[in-house]
C-alpha cells in the first residue's frame, strides 16, 4: 500500500467508491476555485447557522453579504425551510450539533472526515438523524453515501448496541418537502464492512483501480488526465477519421452497425461526452489564461447579440415613430415552476388543478430494470 495516505472526502464518495483510482488522478488536478452556485450554497449554510446560533429570522438578511455573496429572498428562505428540520431534529433528540466535524477511521487506520450538516441522537428511541442540505436544482436522493458515511463518523467511538435506526434526511427547497430515508444499525454496519472499507483500501493502494460510470465520472476534476477516460476514444483511433467522411458515408457505417453495437456505443456515449466537455473546457482556460497554443485552434468572441443601450429612450424613439407600446412589449404568462417558488407552500397545492405534464416527445433512456 502507498506509504502517503490520500484525503478522503464524504462529499465526493459516491465517486471514489465506484472509482477509487479518482482519488490519486485528482490529487494531481490544480485546485479549482468553487463556482458560483456552490459560493451561494456556502453562504446559505453560514446564514443558517448564524440565524440558529443567534434565533433570529433569516430573510432579515435580504439584500446582505453573507460569505462575499449578497444573499436574495430564495436564499434566505432555503435558510429557513432548513431551520425548521434542524428545530424537527432538537425537538425529538437528545443532543443535536449543527456543522459538525467528524472524522471516519477504518480499521486499517485510514480516515474519512469533513463537515456534517446537522447531526443528533434519540438515546431512548435509539435514533441517529444525518441531515443534509442541498442548495442546488439537481435531484439528491435520500438513500445517501454522504450521509452514510456522516453517520459512521458520528457514531464512531459510541457503543453501537442501543442505536436502532439511522435517519438520514435530505433538505433540499429546490424539490420539494425534505426527504428521509431509514436504515437500520445492522444495515448499515454491513455497508460499511462490504462497500466502505474495501472502496477505503482501494483508494490507498499504489495502482488503485479505475472505473467508468456515471456516478464515478460526472463530477471527477480528473476526467482529462484519466487513462480510462482516455480509452474510450481507441474506437476512434483505430477507425476511418470521421471528420473526412461525408453524410452518405456515416449513413453507410450506421446502417451497418448490429443491435448489439448500437447499445454498446450509447453506453459509452455519456461518459465520452463528458471527457470532450472536459477537455474543451481545460483548453479554453489554458489557452485564455496560460497562453497555451493548440495548433489549429484559437480563442475566438462568442457571437454577439444586439442589445438596447437604454431601453426608455429605445422606447420613445421606437413610439415616435409610430409603433404602440403592445407592438414593442411582450407580456407572457410565467411557468408553474416560477409560480410555485411566488407561493407560500400551504397554498401551492392549488397548481395540481391548474397545471398538466405534457412531454415534448421520446427521447432514448436507459433501462433501468435491467439493472435491478
Amino acid at each position: 500500500m502507498a506509504t502517503k495516505q490520500l484525503r478522503l472526502r464524504p462529499s465526493s464518495a459516491s465517486r471514489w467508491i465506484a472509482c477509487p483510482g479518482s482519488v490519486k488522478l485528482c490529487a494531481q488536478v490544480p485546485y479549482r476555485p468553487s463556482g458560483e452556485a456552490a459560493q451561494r450554497g456556502t453562504a446559505i449554510h453560514a446564514l443558517a447557522e448564524t440565524c440558529y446560533q443567534l434565533d433570529t429570522d433569516p430573510m432579515k438578511f435580504v439584500g446582505e453579504k453573507m460569505e462575499g455573496v449578497t444573499l436574495t429572498a430564495d436564499d434566505c428562505q432555503m435558510a429557513v425551510d432548513y431551520l425548521q428540520e434542524i428545530w424537527h431534529v432538537e425537538n425529538v433528540t437528545d443532543h443535536v450539533s449543527v456543522e459538525r466535524q467528524v472524522m471516519y477511521q477504518s480499521q486499517e487506520f485510514i480516515q474519512v472526515g469533513g463537515t456534517a450538516d446537522l447531526v443528533g441522537l434519540s438515546m431512548k428511541s435509539g435514533i441517529v438523524y444525518v441531515t443534509d442540505l442541498k442548495t442546488g436544482k439537481g435531484y439528491v436522493e435520500e438513500d445517501n453515501t454522504q450521509l452514510k458515511i456522516y453517520a459512521l463518523a458520528y457514531i464512531q467511538g459510541m457503543s453501537r448496541d442501543w442505536i436502532k435506526e439511522i435517519h438520514m434526511t435530505i433538505v433540499q427547497p429546490h424539490a420539494g418537502e425534505p426527504r428521509t430515508h431509514i436504515m437500520t444499525m445492522a444495515e448499515l454496519a454491513e455497508w460499511e464492512v462490504k462497500v466502505l472499507r474495501p472502496a477505503m483500501i482501494a483508494t490507498q493502494l499504489d495502482e488503485p483501480p479505475l472505473y467508468i460510470s456515471d456516478s464515478a465520472c460526472q463530477w471527477c476534476d480528473a476526467k482529462t488526465i484519466c487513462p480510462a477516460q482516455q480509452k474510450q476514444f481507441d474506437v476512434v483511433a483505430a477507425n476511418t477519421d470521421i471528420t473526412v467522411m461525408d453524410k452518405e458515408d456515416i449513413k453507410q457505417v450506421m446502417l451497418a452497425l448490429t443491435a448489439d453495437q448500437i447499445s454498446a456505443i450509447l453506453d459509452k456515449a455519456p461518459q465520452v461526452e463528458k471527457f470532450i466537455d472536459a477537455v474543451r473546457e481545460h483548453a479554453l482556460n489554458a489557452m485564455e489564461k496560460d497562453g497555451m497554443v493548440l495548433a489549429g485552434w484559437q480563442l475566438a468572441p462568442k457571437r454577439p447579440t444586439r442589445k438596447w443601450i437604454d431601453g426608455d429612450k429605445a422606447r420613445e424613439k421606437l413610439t415616435s415613430i409610430g409603433l404602440a407600446d403592445t407592438d414593442i412589449f411582450e407580456t407572457t404568462l410565467i411557468t408553474p415552476a416560477a409560480a410555485e417558488k411566488l407561493l407560500p407552500k400551504e397554498q401551492r397545492v392549488i397548481l395540481d388543478e391548474l397545471c398538466v405534464k405534457v412531454s415534448s416527445g421520446l427521447t432514448l433512456a436507459k433501462d433501468r430494470s435491467l439493472s435491478q
